[in-house]
């Protein structure tokens, strides 16, 4: 992923709720116009309680342009120095805010990593090709992509990660409707591709037959408003304690989360240690070592399962 990264295969940047995201780069400019609407305007007025306004966003916003002309890529402390030997002179929370703002805006992104330091390019310099896609069809386009990748969902599901007034989710659902189908599970109406409510038993344990080690605040549960099918209300509490909106990585065998766990980084590998919420069995806990293997891989280092 890093390569890809990069090289500009695919981008990181926050097309939605000012969530970082990897996406294709020709989608990105439809993407963001389409779904950070709501998530520019609620951050626009946290601009008074920061100390920032429309002058200061656009000397920021011109300084950034500058340091990134010519293709230049540049690290966000790096363009936060050049913003202050120009007289704009921004705090971490400022300096945050302006990073997003312009990354909402597709005015810059994420460019690719260098060690553990965000770097940022201008967006009509790195990104190639772009789809120039018209609202109506984004908004179908967006429903069918969100089912296809997720469903079984809700309106509300779709409308919660796409940050989408209902009125647009049902205007996105209904030109998507020849591609979609209703299925009804414990009385509630659920969003599935059309030709996949009929899937054989064999091939729903298929697709759960990996075990899986998930990052914290993963989609797979916190893309859904209904979380008990995949996990116990016990298990919520020990993934997010007190509630508090903090999510830890979760261990996912079957389909199901049974578990949390942590990483334990130094120069001779990786320490995946595991914390069940109850009894793992012996088959499932050594299934575990392929996902730590593969991890262990993205950072270049050997990663085995702690006993």
């Amino acid at each position: 992923m890093r390569a890809e990264l990069a090289a500009g295969a695919v981008v990181r940047n926050r097309p939605s709720r000012g969530t970082l995201q990897v996406t294709a780069p020709e989608d990105l400019h439809w993407m963001s116009a389409t779904l950070s609407p709501r998530s520019r305007r609620a951050s626009e007025q946290r601009r008074g309680q920061l100390g920032l306004d429309e002058g200061i966003l656009a000397a920021a916003e011109a300084v950034v342009l500058a340091e990134l002309a010519d293709g230049a890529v540049r690290s966000r402390p790096a363009l936060v120095a050049a913003c202050a030997e120009r007289g704009v002179e921004l705090d971490g929370q400022q300096a945050g805010h302006v990073l997003r703002h312009l990354t909402e805006m597709m005015t810059i992104v994420f460019a690719g990593p260098e060690g553990r330091a965000d770097m940022f390019a201008r967006a009509d310099g790195w990104i190639g090709e772009r789809r120039d896609v018209r609202r109506a069809e984004a908004l179908a386009e967006v429903a069918l992509r969100f089912v296809r990748a997720r469903g079984p969902v809700t309106r509300a599901d779709l409308g919660r990660w796409a940050d989408l007034s209902m009125g647009d989710v049902d205007a996105g659902l209904d030109a998507a409707a020849d591609d979609l189908e209703t299925v009804t599970l414990d009385g509630a109406d659920y969003l599935v591709a059309r030709g996949t409510a009929d899937i054989a038993e064999d091939e729903v344990d298929a697709a759960l037959g990996a075990p899986l080690l998930l990052p914290a605040f993963d989609e797979y549960l916190l893309g859904y408003g209904t979380r008990g099918p995949i996990i116990s209300a016990t298990g919520l509490e020990l993934v997010c304690p007190g509630r508090n909106g903090v999510f830890r990585p979760m261990v996912v065998v079957d389909g199901e989360i049974v578990g949390t766990w942590r990483r334990t980084v130094n120069r001779a590998g990786v320490t995946v240690t595991v914390e069940p919420f109850g009894t793992l069995t012996v088959r499932s806990r050594k299934a575990l070592a392929a996902p730590a293997r593969a991890f262990g891989e993205f950072l270049g280092k050997d990663a085995v399962v702690a006993p």
